[in-house]
């Protein structure tokens, strides 16, 4: 195989990668109010398939994942969003940890 037709190759299995890790998440979004243990494993197959393919999550889709537990986030149900100082606080509810992103105050 020439180097062109692998670059080629490496490019398709990463857009196929990143489609089906944003169908289990839409997927995970659907089924979490019926059946919650089915989007823990939406979420468990996500980090699969990421790990698979040596690929990063999409920041989309990593903010909606617990970091320590994987659970997956639903605002309101089982997580908390607050704004601290400069950070939004998420609080999961399935081990009661606490991720942090940044955002920018308006001046």
């Amino acid at each position: 195989m020439s180097r062109i037709a692998r670059k080629q190759q490496k490019n398709l299995i990463q857009v196929i990668t990143i489609q089906r890790m944003w169908r289990l998440f839409e997927l995970a979004k659907s089924e979490h109010a019926e059946h919650p243990d089915r989007s823990e494993r939406y979420v468990q197959l996500i980090r699969s398939i990421s790990m698979r393919n040596r690929m990063s999550i999409p920041r989309e889709i990593k903010s909606r994942i617990c970091k320590h537990c994987y659970a997956f986030l639903v605002p309101g149900k089982n997580a908390h969003y607050r704004l601290k100082e400069g950070y939004i606080v998420v609080s999961c509810q399935h081990c009661g940890k606490e991720m942090r992103y940044p955002y920018k105050k308006l001046k």
